[in-house]
């Protein structure tokens, strides 16, 4: 049995459509004729062969996309190996640890406060430096 491959006019819809225009438009930048804008594009609708090509086209992009975003894990990895090559400037190797820091939480300062009442604390957050926050629970316990 032979396959029936999609035209060129078909095959340019079905990228259109699956980029996200609307059908209508999809159908006249395709070029099918203007005169019959609404019977093409239900004809489009209703064929199986289009509607696979369509989303074999999303499921494309969307496997493009997901390469796009880099998740923590690569970001960690990009820094982890920017810090430990030579080649780069003392400062590059610097601030690529500082981010592989920051990421994995090596800059945070927590402290345990105990209280012996029943009741749960309050805690009232001024808006100052994290030094200054540090400094005012010192006082503040002393």
């Amino acid at each position: 049995m032979a396959t029936i491959r999609l035209t060129a006019r078909q095959m340019k819809y079905a990228k259109l459509v699956a980029d996200g225009m609307e059908e209508v438009e999809a159908v006249k930048t395709a070029g099918y004729s203007l005169n019959s804008l609404y019977t093409t594009r239900q004809s489009l609708k209703d064929n199986e062969r289009v509607n696979n090509q369509i989303k074999f086209y999303r499921e494309d992009r969307d496997k493009e996309d997901s390469n796009v975003i880099a998740d923590s894990a690569e970001r960690q990895r990009l820094w982890t190996s920017i810090m430990n090559d030579p080649s780069y400037t003392g400062n590059v190797r610097l601030e690529a640890s500082k981010l592989l820091g920051k990421a994995q939480g090596d800059f945070t300062v927590s402290k345990k406060i105990e209280h012996s009442t029943g009741k749960r604390p309050v805690v009232l957050i001024p808006k100052s430096s994290p030094e200054d926050w540090e400094k005012y629970w010192e006082n503040k316990n002393d």
